[in-house]
């Protein structure tokens, strides 16, 4: 993708040697190819919604899963795919593998898992427990970035119980953090909703293809904000977001933290959510982002939590992300507007919402001396969890 100049562009103009010693060869290079990899990933969930459509069948029954940033991808799709079909659930992988009896529907569903690599304990043996604990009613779709991942082998052997969608290599990213996996891994997701709607394919290129013009727009501008406020720094960073954004405040949040190593606390809360004890840690080192609605409704409530922000003058920064910001002038320091495409409406610009966190993450890591393509020095968070261990299962099904 060529970037007109901005603060990510000069990132990438560098030469190799410099990138790879600054350690962000591929985080800045991975943010900046997600609109490109947003058509690509459009085109192979187009090329197989018919396939997918009768996988699905009419009226199933979905249960998201995935670890950390996995899980959010479930989060982030679960309201737009709550207006198709009429049970769908976000878990996360690590919570199912706990307590997997209480996770496990008892009549007919699809786990639909997400996982980069595919190699993570937690997702893969949920896997194997969801065909071992619901024989007969457990079918299984993975949403992956990596073909020879163990998930993909788990859920290709349950034959004509289990599908598997690889995304383009590209997505599968090369650094720690994952910023254009979780993106694709939505935008698959979102797919699921058009694949067996007549006319659904038309639909969802058109919404694809938006996402990605609005990408295209914002990535550059944002980042030179991103690079402007690390600059003058942070110390906590508290990502609100109404319901269809939650998901996608909750993976900002993530980034910022990940990326930044842990010095920068981060938090997500739904907008009114905030009142209920979590606003007594903002703090005068706190960055605070609302990412606004286009809904008139949740717009008034999103109004009055930046009124009340501004009245006891929380935070060092107020930042407003909306797709326009007008009705916000003078209730925050910083207004920016994402600016509207055909097709996209709330439910789809939770892909929209995880730029500024990844974009803040990325230049924070690098103003507090941070290799973001590995950003924990000490080797507490890696690439693919590790330290898990797969305790048998042995209760019997429906015991107490």
């Amino acid at each position: 993708m060529l970037l007109p100049h901005s603060a990510l562009s000069s990132l990438l103009e560098k030469p190799l040697p410099e990138r790879e010693a600054a350690g962000y060869l591929h985080t800045a290079a991975e943010i900046a190819a997600q609109p490109e990899l947003w058509r690509a990933t459009a085109r192979l969930m187009a090329s197989r919604a018919e396939e997918l459509g009768a996988f699905l069948g009419p009226a199933p029954r979905l249960l998201l899963a995935g670890a950390g940033s996995s899980h959010y991808v479930g989060l982030s799709i679960a309201p737009a795919l709550r207006r198709v079909f009429p049970c769908v659930e976000a878990i996360p992988s690590t919570e199912i593998l706990m307590d997997p009896e209480s996770a496990f529907p008892r009549d007919e569903f699809i786990l639909v898992s997400f996982a980069r690599s595919g190699d993570s304990p937690e997702g893969n043996e949920v896997a194997r427990l969801a065909a071992a604990l619901r024989p007969g009613l457990a079918r299984q779709l993975a949403i992956t970035c990596n073909a020879k991942g163990a998930l993909a082998r788990i859920v290709g052997a349950l034959g004509e119980g289990g599908r598997v969608v690889v995304l383009p290599e590209l997505c599968n990213d090369r650094s720690l953090a994952m910023t254009s996996s979780f993106s694709c891994m939505a935008l698959a997701g979102l797919s699921l909703g058009w694949a067996a709607a007549p006319g659904g394919a038309a639909a969802f290129a058109e919404r694809a293809e938006g996402l990605a013009s609005l990408g295209e727009a914002v990535i550059p501008r944002f980042s030179d904000l991103a690079a402007s406020l690390a600059s003058k720094g942070f110390k906590r960073a508290f990502f609100l977001a109404p319901r269809p954004f939650l998901g996608g405040a909750y993976e900002a949040h993530l980034k910022v933290q990940e990326l930044s190593g842990g010095a920068i606390l981060s938090k997500a809360e739904d907008m009114l959510g905030l009142r209920h004890g979590f606003m007594a840690a903002i703090d005068p080192e706190s960055l605070v982002v609302l990412l606004c609605s286009s809904d008139p409704y949740r717009r008034a409530y999103e109004l009055d939590l930046a009124r009340e922000l501004r009245a006891k003058r929380l935070g060092k920064t107020t930042l407003v992300v909306a797709e326009t910001a007008r009705d916000f002038e003078g209730l925050a320091d910083i207004l920016f507007e994402t600016g509207s495409a055909p097709g996209v409406d709330d439910d789809a610009r939770a892909l929209l919402a995880v730029l500024p966190g990844q974009l803040l993450g990325l230049f924070a890591s690098l103003e507090l001396g941070l290799k973001p393509d590995a950003p924990s020095p000490s080797g507490v968070i890696n690439r693919v969890v590790q330290g898990v261990a797969i305790h048998p299962y042995g209760r019997p099904a429906g015991a107490p």
